[in-house]
């Protein structure tokens, strides 16, 4: 009964470090090749939750996108006040997990997001 254990742990283990390799390898690709455009960011509300950081900005394409930071800490309200640059891949322009968000005129720290259902 413990060799069952032992393996569901070990398919556990190899799916998250599978995930975050791929994270890691699209961060990576982003930095290095990814396009970069200017947006507007602003406070997103949504009911009870925490507010976060909406960022709004327009493809290559002409598109127009709204990603929301998923992290939310506790200095969000001093990066309002700062440039927001968005990296995303071409290629892959509507999916949330090719899309980069920074803030200031060159970003230090690069955060995720997720495409806001309401633009």
């Amino acid at each position: 009964m413990g060799w069952v254990f032992a393996a569901g742990f070990i398919l556990i283990a190899l799916l998250w470090f599978s995930t975050w390799l791929r994270r890691r390898t699209i961060r990576a690709l982003l930095l290095t090749t990814g396009a970069q455009t200017t947006g507007s960011s602003s406070l997103h509300r949504r009911g009870r939750r925490l507010p976060r950081i909406a960022v709004r900005y327009t493809d290559d394409t002409g598109s127009e996108h709204v990603i929301i930071k998923t992290i939310v800490s506790a200095g969000d309200e001093q990066l309002l006040q700062k440039p927001a640059l968005v990296l995303y891949h071409p290629k892959h322009r509507s999916r949330s997990d090719y899309v980069l968000i920074g803030f200031g005129t060159q970003p230090r720290r690069w955060f995720s997001g997720e495409f806001s259902r309401k633009k």
